[in-house]
């Protein structure tokens, strides 16, 4: 499961950057220009693909960490010598 995450967010992450057309400024008179406010910055951008990355991480060991956790399971964590 986590190579299939990894895969999507690869190729999402690619996708962003590759459908940028060039234009030239010069070419587009100032008043057809149009900003569109919803439109998030770069840096905002950073931040959110980053945190998203760390929240996922987060909530992937954690769910791994309860699981293991589980009341059914002491006994064998118990006869564990794989950690000290």
């Amino acid at each position: 499961m986590g190579g299939k995450l990894l895969r999507v967010m690869t190729i999402g992450i690619i996708g962003m950057f590759c459908h940028v057309k060039a234009v030239h400024a010069a070419s587009i008179p100032s008043s057809d220009i149009h900003y569109n406010s919803l439109a998030p910055s770069p840096f905002i951008l950073g931040v959110m693909i980053v945190g998203g990355c760390i929240i996922i991480t987060l909530s992937y060991v954690s769910w791994k960490k309860y699981k293991g956790e589980k009341p059914g399971n002491k006994s064998l964590r118990k006869n564990d010598k794989s950690v000290d």
